[in-house]
């Protein structure tokens, strides 16, 4: 049995790397040694072959995967157990859909490159993006920003899980939060009202996250047909046939400005983005309902985790957003219309009873 009493004695995050490491890998022993010797040899690995094949995607091809894996190292009781299970899910549903958009390949350092690593290393952007166009500071880059701190905020948004498994390893070791006598017994905090809001709020947000996924990804199949259909040519009947390969919520607008601009589209420009976003600002609910019953707070450092990946998403939004005006002639125009992350309340209230917001819109 490993030593427990640093659980007991004190629960600061420091206390809990530096104590009770007898045993990195008895299951008694707390996760966070496992998960930073994981996230570690992660980052080293994925720069080594990033920087071997040219690929700067390795850790795409890892950010569904690690969140679920951290989670699944905390487990001890109900709560993380259910916490392991729906990060399972929404690992499960990523891991596809990145699947489906050939990110996987074998041999597993190649596959598709997010085509926004290249928009980087070109220098196309100007300014002091001009900058990664030379090799080693691009090379610092991947070390530093991709392979390093990507992983890091992996670890980050998995982390309520810890949380979850330190409050569980004092309610069952110290019950009276008193002492380290391993002849005590107890029990970890029950699930209250908070585990159900942020059991709700993630599956909702995974379920809002496929539906935008499999909108963009049957909009750009279907914009792929259709300009090929037209391409063919009027007199072979080119046109008629791509009209009517236009799905039944969908525009010929759309196909002709290049990008999709109905359903979730006609609510926020980036419905994926922002569905993410919640899902790990409602894991994070998790960590408070751990700990909420002894610390009275609704605010833990764990908090830090979400805010560096919604500050993330503030980074990816604005450079899809640079490439996206390049591409479409009409994209600003839809950026006046649209917001990037959170619907107006008009266009919900809009949804709700049923109006063709995109209709509307385009009148």
């Amino acid at each position: 049995m490993a030593d427990t009493s640093f659980i007991c004695s004190d629960h600061s995050f420091l206390s809990i790397l530096q104590d009770g490491n007898d045993s990195p890998w008895d299951p008694d022993h707390n996760p966070y040694h496992r998960a930073l010797i994981t996230v570690h040899f992660i980052a080293l690995l994925v720069f080594v072959v990033s920087s071997t094949c040219g690929n700067l995607s390795q850790v795409d091809k890892l950010w569904s995967v690690l969140p679920a894996f951290y989670a699944w190292m905390c487990v001890v009781d109900t709560r993380t157990t259910l916490m392991a299970w729906i990060s399972t899910l929404w690992a499960v549903r990523l891991t596809y859909n990145f699947y489906r958009r050939g990110g996987y390949a074998y041999p597993p350092w190649e596959g598709e490159e997010d085509y926004r690593w290249e928009v980087l290393r070109s220098g196309t952007l100007g300014g002091w993006w001009r900058l990664l166009r030379n090799k080693w500071i691009m090379l610092l880059f991947n070390l530093v920003f991709i392979s390093v701190y990507q992983n890091y905020l992996l670890l980050a948004i998995a982390a309520p899980s810890f949380v979850a498994w330190s409050q569980a390893m004092r309610g069952i070791h110290c019950p009276s939060g008193e002492g380290g006598d391993e002849s005590i017994t107890g029990v970890p905090p029950p699930l209250n009202f908070l585990d159900g809001m942020a059991c709700f709020l993630f599956v909702a947000s995974v379920i809002v996250e496929a539906m935008a996924d499999n909108q963009q990804y049957n909009f750009q199949n279907k914009k792929r047909e259709w300009k090929s259909q037209v391409n063919t040519g009027a007199g072979s009947g080119g046109f008629a046939n791509a009209i009517k390969s236009i799905s039944f919520n969908t525009s010929l607008q759309e196909y002709e400005d290049g990008f999709c601009q109905s359903n979730l589209f006609s609510l926020v420009r980036k419905p994926a983005y922002a569905a993410e976003q919640a899902t790990w600002i409602s894991f994070y609910l998790f960590s408070v309902a751990a700990s909420y019953a002894e610390t009275g707070h609704y605010w833990n450092w764990l908090g830090g985790g979400f805010l560096q990946l919604c500050l993330l998403f503030q980074a990816s939004g604005w450079l899809t957003e640079r490439i996206s005006i390049t591409k479409y002639p009409k994209y600003h125009l839809y950026q006046k219309k649209v917001p990037l992350y959170v619907p107006r309340i008009s266009s919900l209230w809009q949804l709700i009873i049923g109006k063709d917001i995109h209709h509307n819109k385009q009148e």
